[in-house]
């Protein structure tokens, strides 16, 4: 049985806090590239395409702290930092800086929900966009599937093939045809 509430459907078994949550964020599409991070809000405009890097420099107690993210840390003074990273950036894995990648990730997801003044919670579809030969092993698939929950989504769904236009893309209608 579903109930419309404000326009939107409620699912009487979805929890009241799903559907809070709901209210406050979007559906994201993520595509990993090594040298790139595509994040589309589903039925938008609203992208976060960067290069994923992250600035730190040691502060007084040599404890790394960001100093940037994204496409802006090219800009940046070699004085002004201690070391660059790039968590995509491994000849045989996608995802080798499991903790850098959460935090870009989690950055890009503020960057598309800068409006809100509650943290997004999204729904994530994510796509890796190379390093598939052989396919997506369980511990990749888990490692996507944790970042993603780290840096803030509340449900994610992993794709592997041609790449999904996100003004067509229905989540619900997503997860149904690939469960």
């Amino acid at each position: 049985m579903a109930t419309i509430y404000g326009g939107v459907s409620y699912q009487a078994d979805m929890s009241i806090l799903k559907y809070i949550q709901s209210l406050f964020s979007s559906d994201l599409y993520i595509q990993v590239w090594e040298n790139r991070i595509k994040i589309s809000k589903v039925g938008t405009n609203d992208v976060y395409d960067e290069e994923p890097l992250m600035a730190l420099k040691d502060n007084a107690k040599g404890v790394p702290i960001v100093i940037e993210i994204g496409d802006k840390v090219k800009r940046l003074n070699k004085s002004e930092i201690d070391k660059v990273v790039n968590p995509f950036k491994h000849p045989r894995l996608l995802v080798h800086d499991f903790v850098v990648a959460e935090k870009i990730i989690q950055h890009a997801f503020r960057e598309l929900h800068k409006t809100k003044w509650i943290a997004p919670s999204p729904r994530v579809i994510f796509q890796p966009m190379e390093k598939l030969e052989g396919g997506v092993t369980g511990i990749e698939e888990r490692v996507y599937r944790e970042l993603c929950l780290g840096a803030g989504a509340r449900e994610i769904l992993l794709h592997i093939g041609k790449p999904l236009s996100v003004y067509s893309l229905d989540f619900n209608e997503f997860k149904q045809q690939n469960s």
